[in-house]
């Protein structure tokens, strides 16, 4: 019997000196208040109802750039576990159109890109890339256009170990790192024998390191269909989005339309809008051209291959 007590008092002086080095999570990982805002103010962008939606908020040693934890709140902020110290926070939206996020555990690496186009988007321009003499560096990789990532950063933030009153409250602001640019055309005739338009815009920035913040140096060429007109008018509108400009490599934005008329005619027109994608805070391109798509000649039935190009460059007057 005293054996079994024995054991009984060593068993609960070891649970005992266990429970005391116990640490409540709060101590390394406090619930605290994420009060965000997104900054609404968009350049010819509309910021949807609901929009930017769940939000992913990450914190690394700020010393260290070590990976710490994360948590998510709504885009009107919210409670959170957070470690204490000095440490760096980003949060952004995870979902955002094409738009996707990875290295997502590196401060420095954290990127949102987008993915090469469809091999359907592709082979509407596939002749043309294959028959240029002076291909850019932008063609290697043609992608989608990225959807608005809204990214706020606090960096060397203090989280106190014990917090002393209610609540610690970390304030920070939501900005897009995308940028929406409109287009219009003018002098186009024959947009009623139009039957699809399709465009590329070259030098453009590939991704954003959003916590950096840092454009990529690598060049892509974005692929966008978004076109208003009608079928009387001599004015196409349309608009894409882009990380921005990529400057590094030299390429110019040159913007590529492509008609195709309602029997599959092919007819490119290029402009090099460089100039117009600096210093415009408008971000509103502006292009006069004399661009004519014929009539199709009756009879001649719908061409599914592309064998007849008909390409024009014109410079563009600022």
């Amino acid at each position: 019997m005293r054996r079994v007590k024995y054991i009984l008092l060593v068993a609960l002086v070891v649970l005992c000196s266990v429970a005391c080095e116990r640490r409540p999570i709060e101590e390394q990982y406090l619930k605290v208040y994420l009060d965000l805002t997104i900054d609404r103010e968009v350049t010819n962008y509309e910021v949807a109802e609901g929009e930017p939606g769940l939000m992913r908020v990450a914190f690394f040693d700020s010393a260290t750039g070590e990976y710490l934890s994360h948590d998510f709140v709504s885009d009107k902020g919210g409670y959170i576990f957070a470690p204490y110290g000095t440490v760096d926070m980003v949060a952004y939206n995870i979902e955002a159109g094409e738009t996707r996020i990875k290295n997502y555990y590196v401060w420095n690496d954290i990127e949102a890109y987008t993915n090469e186009i469809s091999e359907h988007q592709l082979g509407r321009f596939s002749y043309y890339l294959r028959s240029r003499v002076d291909t850019r560096p932008s063609y290697d990789a043609i992608c989608s256009t990225p959807g608005h990532l809204f990214v706020a950063r606090r960096q060397n933030l203090f989280i106190p170990q014990h917090i002393s009153s209610d609540v610690f409250v970390i304030e920070a602001t939501a900005k897009t790192v995308v940028e929406s640019w409109t287009i219009e055309i003018d002098g186009i005739e024959g947009m009623q024998w139009v039957g699809s338009i399709s465009m590329l815009i070259s030098g453009q920035a590939a991704s954003s390191f959003i916590a950096t913040p840092i454009l990529s140096t690598e060049p892509i060429a974005l692929y966008f269909d978004k076109v208003n007109a009608s079928r009387n008018s001599t004015i196409l509108y349309s608009r894409f989005e882009t990380f921005g400009r990529e400057k590094t490599s030299g390429d110019v934005a040159l913007l590529s339309v492509l008609f195709t008329d309602i029997q599959g005619h092919p007819y490119m027109y290029n402009f090099d809008v460089s100039e117009q994608m600096e210093n415009n805070p408008d971000q509103h391109i502006v292009i006069h051209s004399k661009i004519n798509i014929p009539k199709p000649e009756v009879g001649s039935g719908f061409k599914p291959t592309v064998d007849d190009w008909k390409e024009h460059e014109y410079d563009v007057d600022i």
